[in-house]
């Protein structure tokens, strides 16, 4: 009996591939055209074609005219540069096709033709498919001139390969019941890079079980579930085509008529630079057990790197999870479904040093020269509150405790600034606001100001409050996101950038249909002389002698940077270390931002754990830049001078602040819980 949809759909396909240029349709259509050729019936014995009828569809009961939905290649999602991230593919399915049997046909003999054909396709590919009864007849009885998929494992089609082509490919002969059923299927070719931005599909809806009705799908369609993929969705769904078709009563297709050819989607250029994403998944993989990056443009607020590890693998969804995976992601205690770099809120640690220092630079309590006593412990109110390093260190000022980050030193400068100037700067420098990336769920972070205290608690913030809120402890959360863009806009000094994660809309002509420019975000004007004194803290923490950070330094340029160390889960004994900056330190291109969560009992530092990934990531990007990168062309520029931080810029004039610290409050009391062209070139992939 001839098998109907088997040739529309090489037809549909062949005008698919005409229309997007995809090499992969094309292979996939010249293996049906294969199997088309073979004439032997289901159980391999010779069977005759019969003869197509030639009574007129209208004098027939049995005859069907329909208008079908051809659904759109997808659209591309891409880096900088054109590398693909995710693209399409065509997936063949083993599908039923069923004959017309008659106006008295039974339920036992349509169950006894399907479960024939589908017995010997188990049993030649060594497979145990099946379907429920009920569905085998209502798919006769309501939609039996499209074809029904099988190969159906955990509730997923199961693709069949090439290899399993080659064994059934006997039993795909006209007549014989069984039939490739093409579909498009998204890929991720770079696997598990960037998953958590890139983001997954899923299906739109199950395929119609109904009698047919005009606009039905030819097959199932897919929509963003999560990631740039959901975000854009309506950018890459592409528009569906209109086919008409009209088949005889025995399935055989007699005319068909495109009424509206398929628009594929559109192409998401994002901000993403591949080769600086694998570098920083790389050496988080290599270095931790679960930790975050992310790396910033200084000028533009480009995202180049944006890596939460673990990760995974982006096709372990595609055409769907298995159970057995999701169980196996859900269930993983290092959380890799989990989008650290954006969502994760951490306390921010020494890293918020930095912005205590600008703050007291520009409140005009303190200078370069403002001396405090670098002690092992210093006493707030009933409290004693520890610098990490348990020997006294000394008078120094705000260069060397930057640069040796001294608790001490800056629990008595939070005291004599209060909590207005040091919350105030934060939230000028972003902390407690999503950056707005296109991402769902991106985290806010949080900023405890006076105002907040005030609400929740009826007090504002005391001595032990400050103290903590001084070295990024207490109630104080960022992201890495956050992080990386605050180091941007210290690096820039006037600006600070907008964070942009995705450049521009094209479609498949390469026509730019909508573009996201850079921006400012908002104008931050920090005092000069402010900027000029913590800058020299922070790249006196990576090459000045004793400096907390000189496990990042690199030979090509001068980097900036400050490390952390918080109590983060005391339960579970885990702390956090961080190191963050940017570089060359003269003159900014890159801000970044790394946090490690350690594990139970693990003894973690900035310096000791975060400060050489940083390193590591940043050795590659020189290492493997082309001799016309902007970054080696600058690293070669004799004005790119480094900063010298010199033995009497971290010299002391013997003064305290110009206002005594206040007389150190009562600790407060325990807190209420409260609510907290080239798209052309890569359609074939790469």
């Amino acid at each position: 009996m001839p098998s109907s949809l088997r040739l529309f759909c090489v037809y549909l396909l062949t005008a698919i591939v005409l229309w997007t240029g995809e090499k992969l349709m094309a292979q996939g259509v010249q293996d049906l055209r294969g199997a088309v050729a073979v004439s032997t019936s289901v159980d391999g014995t010779p069977e005759p074609l019969k003869t197509d009828l030639k009574a007129g569809w209208q004098t027939q009961k049995e005859a069907r005219a329909l208008t079908m939905s051809i659904p759109a290649p997808r659209g591309q999602i891409v880096d900088r540069n054109g590398v693909p991230l995710a693209q399409n593919r065509v997936a063949q399915y083993l599908a039923l096709n069923f004959p017309f049997f008659g106006n008295e046909v039974t339920d036992a003999q349509i169950l006894e033709y399907a479960q024939k054909r589908i017995g010997l396709a188990n049993k030649t590919l060594g497979k145990t498919w099946s379907i429920p009864s009920d569905r085998l007849i209502s798919h006769y009885k309501n939609r039996r001139w499209l074809p029904l998929v099988f190969s159906i494992t955990d509730g997923l089609n199961e693709e069949i390969t090439s290899e399993q082509q080659s064994l059934i490919k006997p039993l795909l002969a006209p007549g014989n019941g069984l039939m490739l059923q093409p579909a498009y299927l998204r890929f991720y070719p770079k696997g598990a890079c960037a998953p958590h931005i890139i983001g997954y599909t899923g299906k739109t809806r199950p395929l119609p079980l109904a009698p047919i009705q005009d606009g039905d799908p030819l097959f199932e369609e897919i929509e963003g579930r999560e990631g740039l993929e959901k975000s854009f969705d309506s950018d890459l769904q592409g528009k569906p085509g209109v086919i008409n078709v009209l088949f005889n009563p025995d399935g055989t297709k007699m005319d068909e008529q495109i009424l509206r050819r398929p628009i594929p989607g559109n192409n998401v250029v994002t901000t993403l630079d591949y080769n600086f994403q694998k570098y920083a998944e790389n050496a988080l993989a290599k270095n931790s057990i679960s930790s975050a990056m992310v790396i910033m443009d200084v000028k533009t607020g480009d995202i180049l790197a944006m890596a939460s590890y673990p990760f995974y693998d982006l096709n372990l969804f595609v055409p769907g999870i298995t159970s057995a995976n999701f169980k196996m992601l859900n269930e993983d205690k290092r959380l890799p479904l989990f989008a650290r770099a954006f969502r994760g809120e951490y306390p921010p640690a020494s890293t918020f040093k930095v912005i205590v220092s600008l703050a007291a630079m520009e409140s005009g309590k303190m200078n370069a020269k403002t001396s405090y006593n670098c002690s092992s412990s210093l006493e707030i109110g009933d409290r004693v509150f520890h610098n990490w390093n348990k020997e006294g260190e000394g008078d120094m000022n705000v260069i060397g405790a930057i640069k040796r980050s001294c608790n001490t030193w800056f629990y008595q400068a939070g005291l004599a600034l209060g909590a207005n100037p040091i919350t105030d700067m934060a939230q000028r420098l972003g902390v407690g606001e999503a950056t707005g990336i296109p991402l769902a769920a991106e985290g806010r972070g949080f900023v405890p100001t006076n105002a907040w205290m005030m609400q929740k608690l009826g007090h504002k913030m005391q001595g032990g409050d400050i103290a903590n809120l001084s070295i990024g402890q207490g109630r104080t959360l960022v992201t890495p996101l956050q992080t990386v863009q605050a180091m941007a806009a210290l690096a820039d000094g006037v600006n600070m950038p907008q964070a942009r994660l995705v450049k521009q809309i094209q479609d498949s002509n390469d026509r730019v249909l909508q573009a996201f420019e850079p921006s400012v975000r908002r104008r931050i004007g920090l005092q000069p002389e402010a900027r000029e004194i913590v800058v020299k803290g922070m790249v006196a923490v990576v090459n000045g002698d004793g400096g907390t950070g000189r496990a990042a330094s690199l030979k090509e340029c001068q980097v900036a940077g400050k490390t952390g160390t918080a109590q983060w889960k005391p339960t579970e004994d885990r702390n956090l270390a961080w190191f963050t900056g940017f570089l060359p330190a003269n003159d900014p291109m890159y801000a970044y931002a790394l946090v490690y969560e350690g594990q139970p009992n693990e003894t973690v530092s900035g310096g000791k754990v975060a400060a050489p990934i940083v390193h590591e990531v940043f050795e590659n990007v020189f290492k493997n830049a082309s001799p016309d990168d902007p970054i080696l062309l600058m690293a070669k520029n004799e004005t790119n001078k480094a900063i010298a931080v010199t033995a009497e810029d971290e010299m002391t004039d013997g003064s305290t602040a110009t206002e005594a610290p206040p007389t150190p409050e009562p600790a407060p009391p325990e807190e209420k819980k409260g609510v907290g062209g080239f798209f052309k070139r890569l359609f074939g992939g790469r």
